[in-house]
């Protein structure tokens, strides 16, 4: 199993090569062999809060940027890119909360 420190540079790694990424994209790279990706999704999330307080990531929900605090549902991750990300088409939530 990889550890966090392989799990954050995966994540910085892919968020580098494309404009967004999903958690399952990171979490099958990460896989070996007939290992189970959807292990690693929990600790994924948990890095990408980490990144995201130091200014390293965005969470995307709904093609808005929104908080990692209490996100239920399918996010994906990027590189912030200014205040948002309007080469994607994406937007700060209004509300905060990507709903």
């Amino acid at each position: 199993m990889a550890a966090d420190n392989e799990i954050r540079d995966e994540i910085l790694k892919q968020t580098a090569e494309k404009a967004s990424v999903a958690p399952r994209d990171i979490a099958q790279a990460l896989t070996v062999g007939e290992e189970d990706w959807r292990k690693y999704l929990p600790r994924i999330r948990q890095q990408a809060t980490a990144l995201h307080g130091e200014g390293q990531l965005v969470f995307i929900r709904k093609r808005k940027i929104v908080p990692p605090e209490g996100l239920k549902g399918v996010f994906r991750l990027a590189q912030p890119t200014g205040a948002a990300c309007p080469d994607l088409g994406i937007t700060e939530a209004p509300n905060g909360n990507g709903g």
